[in-house]
């Protein structure tokens, strides 16, 4: 099992580290390594196993990676979906738990290897395709504080990676530390230093009223990043991420074009990112849609049927991550999106009125694990 293990871990970061491939080569590879990846998931991951059998699809009825059985995300919060025991994982990543603290989706990992080779190359690529280090100011607890998130694992890979060594963690004792964080910002604006500010949307709706409330602005240089990682949680009040951006462009003195937010979750080992730092880089047309990894795949399915929507048609993301090989490769997210040929458009969190097929496959899911 470890060989086994050992083998196909090399095969993903082998993939993960390759960058010159053709469409079709990548294709090609991504279909042969996810049939791998399923076949290993379909033996060691019992409850997918038998989600999968309830779906009849096996690796012997299937041969591509549109077709794998897609597990529902909340599953994670009533499932050990994985291919490790649980009591030997070497991490485990829990979900907020703000819509039912007493169940938060859980996800084993054996190791991180995968999981930080996938950060560290998205990262590069999307968010620092000009520069190899950069001071980042953290508006999120890192894994000291807060040991089981995923975006706090997140942070401090960031700095450990790609931080100067003037990069802090400004969010401690579950607050901001705003007069150290406003102080630093000052010298890195007289300095005319470049910054990355690393938060969640709700870091910033707090920084904002905080900034405005002493009437505080700043002028950040031109190759400064404000990175949002998105998503509020119930966390603080809602905005809209048009108005917060305008507002982060006004205190900050950034353009749009310096603004990148992420899509990810607890529960998938990849993320993805606006493409607009990149395009800027090869000078190109800037779009602010965003891009896959060439480990990730996406579809958009209609919500009820759970079938494929036409090109900027709006429906369900469907997330097959190859990083995801210690727990299920394909998921059934709780996201809305819609789809160009530039990329995709998060529009935000299914409605239960839309959710027809989601829960249906949920509904099969748990009384095939209640029947047995």
């Amino acid at each position: 099992m470890a060989d086994i293990k050992e083998a196909l871990q090399q095969k993903i970061l082998a993939f993960i580290t390759q960058t010159e491939m053709t469409e079709n080569e990548k294709n090609q590879k991504f279909n042969e390594l996810a049939m791998t990846i399923f076949n290993y998931q379909f033996k060691y991951n019992q409850p997918y196993r038998e989600y999968a059998k309830l779906k009849r699809k096996t690796p012997l009825t299937i041969n591509q990676w549109q077709y794998f059985p897609l597990i529902p995300i909340q599953a994670y919060k009533y499932l050990q979906l994985t291919t490790t025991n649980p009591s030997e994982a070497a991490d485990v990543f829990l979900s907020s738990g703000t819509t039912n603290p007493t169940q938060k989706s859980h996800h084993y990992l054996s190791n991180l290897l995968v999981w930080e080779q996938s950060m560290i190359s998205g990262f590069k690529k999307y968010v620092l395709p000009n520069q190899d280090k950069i001071t980042i100011f953290a508006l999120f607890p890192d894994q000291l504080e807060n040991p089981n998130s995923s975006l706090s694992r997140y942070v401090s890979t960031a700095i450990k990676n790609f931080g100067t060594q003037n990069s802090h963690v400004f969010f401690r004792n579950n607050q901001m530390d705003y007069d150290h964080l406003i102080t630093a910002l000052e010298q890195a604006n007289s300095n005319n230093e470049p910054i990355l500010l690393l938060g969640a949307s709700f870091s910033y709706v707090h920084l904002l009223n905080h900034l405005k409330q002493l009437h505080k602005t700043f002028s950040l240089s031109n190759d400064s990043i404000i990175f949002d990682t998105g998503g509020f949680k119930g966390k603080s009040e809602a905005v809209s991420m048009t108005d917060l951006y305008t507002n982060l462009m006004t205190l900050f003195g950034v353009k749009r074009q310096q603004i990148i937010n992420m899509y990810g979750m607890t529960e998938i080992s990849s993320q993805c990112y606006d493409r607009n730092i990149l395009d800027a880089y090869q000078e190109q047309q800037i779009y602010y849609t965003k891009k896959t990894p060439h480990w990730v795949n996406i579809q958009i399915l209609n919500p009820e049927t759970l079938m494929p929507v036409k090109i900027g048609e709006r429906g369900l993301i469907a997330y097959y991550d190859l990083a995801n090989w210690d727990s299920c490769l394909a998921i059934l997210t709780e996201d809305m999106a819609v789809q160009d040929t530039t990329g995709f458009t998060l529009l935000g969190r299914i409605k239960g009125s839309e959710a027809k097929g989601c829960s249906i496959a949920m509904d099969e899911l748990l009384n095939r694990r209640e029947i047995k």
